[in-house]
């Protein structure tokens, strides 16, 4: 599985998670949770990213570019949601890019790059990004584990059974447990996952992450 691949199934199961907000009727077991699906494998690109761009500097100022370019459409499609008042997904990864970035300069100095790398993840719940902590934590703990499989299965178990806690003891449903399960399903797929490219796709993600939003957004507001 190439990185091409893992970019396809976490746009199309992003699509799919979306699409129900602005066309109800599409709601079903896939759209419901095959959505869950995405967001970790987007995580697991931006350490990727990370280790195979030529260019640090270009690479975060296309992050953070996007990410800027993208808010609008964001906060549009987020009042078919509910709250709209949040930073959007490509924020979350510029903040766990940075947490990285951290991580590696201060090679092996865990005194002082852990409490820093603990203060990007928190940084991200004050500021409101998608996904809030766990998904900063998530860019980071699939890149620090990169090179250990098994350790970044039992990881990612432990990290989504924190951000589903009250979902799944206080409040424990079918559902909820279903929802936890599939955000842990794509750390198995990773483990098919070979370390090539494949199609070269460099500005896809950026350009389908804001026009598929402004998309749904529209077609919600063509069939109220």
């Amino acid at each position: 599985m190439s990185i091409f691949m893992l970019k396809m199934i976490a746009c199309i199961t992003m699509f799919l998670d979306h699409i129900k907000y602005a066309i109800p009727q599409t709601r079903c077991f896939a759209t419901q949770y095959l959505g869950r699906i995405a967001f970790p494998l987007f995580a697991f690109l931006i350490g990727e990213g990370y280790c195979h761009t030529s260019n640090l500097k270009k690479y975060q100022t296309r992050l953070i570019l996007f990410a800027l370019i993208s808010q609008i459409p964001f906060m549009l499609f987020r009042t078919l949601v509910g709250s709209y008042l949040m930073l959007n997904i490509l924020f979350t990864l510029f903040l766990g890019l940075i947490a990285i970035m951290v991580f590696d300069k201060l090679d092996k100095k865990y005194w002082i790059s852990i409490p820093i790398v603990i203060g990007i993840i928190y940084f991200g719940k004050l500021v409101n990004v998608d996904y809030s902590w766990f998904g900063v934590a998530t860019v980071y703990v699939l890149y620090f584990f990169r090179n250990q499989p098994l350790l970044r299965i039992f990881a990612m178990a432990i990290l989504d059974f924190m951000y589903y806690y009250n979902r799944l003891v206080i409040h424990f449903s079918i559902p909820n447990l279903t929802s936890y399960l599939f955000t842990i399903l794509p750390v198995f797929l990773l483990l098919f996952y070979h370390g090539k490219l494949g199609k070269k796709t460099k500005y896809f993600y950026y350009i389908f992450y804001p026009l598929h939003m402004l998309i749904l957004f529209a077609i919600s507001k063509g069939l109220s």
